[in-house]
């Protein structure tokens, strides 16, 4: 597997901006328990070897008891103009770990999104991390996207959509438990799987009016720090497409290509698109 010239490299980090190109494929997994995806996974174990030589599955030892939290607030124009183009534009923050601003791209015909972050630190990090959709949350990422003296997620929707980033209001919100594991090719690092079970809310409605709605997904994506001999391996997007027809084999289940922006939108029904 390999990137074409445009897609070059999967990973740079350039100040507080981290660019990625980003391959992988999704399965809706909403009507699947973790029991069964859990023992779909242990056969996996045993016998992934077998169907892509040089391949193994890692898992960190909680993971499947200790899922990481990740909360994402959607930002999208009143009258949702980047919702259909599978593009999104959102503020992610994990309460231990990372708070980042990013515009991602829609999938090319290669299933490769382009991804753009602008690291928080410092007290807007900590504000983030505290209260995602708070009053205070929303004014530092407005704040951000209409600066013009700095590369930064609003000026590549812009650029891309002719939006103005100053229109953007908060739409939804998203908490994820992503349990994850991984897959190796020859003891290196090739693919981050994992099955994600997301709720999601409105934040257009008043808070007495919200609906909550859980979706689940895996995703199988090539790991964000590949080495790039790794990375060139064809055997990479074969233990991508073995697994994924496996899941959809074992459970009747089909990838999609709506992201979960997307999929939250349609759950929740909070536009007609």
């Amino acid at each position: 597997m390999t990137t074409s010239q445009n897609h070059d490299p999967f990973y740079s980090k350039t100040g507080d901006l981290i660019f990625s190109n980003q391959l992988g494929v999704k399965i809706e997994m909403d009507t699947v328990s973790n029991d069964d995806y859990y023992a779909w996974l242990d056969d996996m174990i045993g016998s992934v070897g077998s169907m892509v030589p040089g391949a193994e599955i890692a898992e960190k030892p909680d993971a499947r008891v200790s899922p990481s939290l990740h909360t994402a607030i959607y930002y999208d124009t009143p009258d949702f103009r980047i919702l259909p183009t599978g593009a999104l534009l959102r503020a992610t923050c994990n309460r231990f770990g990372h708070a980042y601003c990013t515009f991602k791209a829609p999938a090319d015909s290669q299933h490769i999104r382009r991804d753009q972050r602008y690291v928080f630190d410092g007290h807007d990090k900590a504000v983030m991390q505290r209260a995602p959709d708070s009053a205070e949350a929303v004014a530092i990422v407005r704040k951000l996207l209409v600066r013009t003296d700095i590369e930064q997620p609003g000026a590549m929707l812009r650029a891309e959509y002719g939006i103005d980033p100053g229109s953007l209001e908060p739409a939804i919100r998203l908490d994820d438990h992503r349990y994850t594991y991984f897959a190796w090719l020859d003891g290196r690092d090739a693919l981050r799987c994992s099955i994600d079970r997301f709720e999601v809310t409105s934040l257009r409605l008043p808070a007495a009016k919200r609906e909550r709605s859980w979706l689940g997904e895996a995703e199988l994506s090539v790991y964000p720090r590949i080495d790039p001999a790794t990375a060139g391996d064809p055997r990479v997007r074969q233990l991508m497409d073995k697994l994924a027809d496996s899941l959809c084999e074992r459970f009747g289940v089909s990838q999609t290509s709506l992201i979960k922006y997307q999929r939250a939108a349609r759950s929740l029904h909070v536009s007609q698109w």
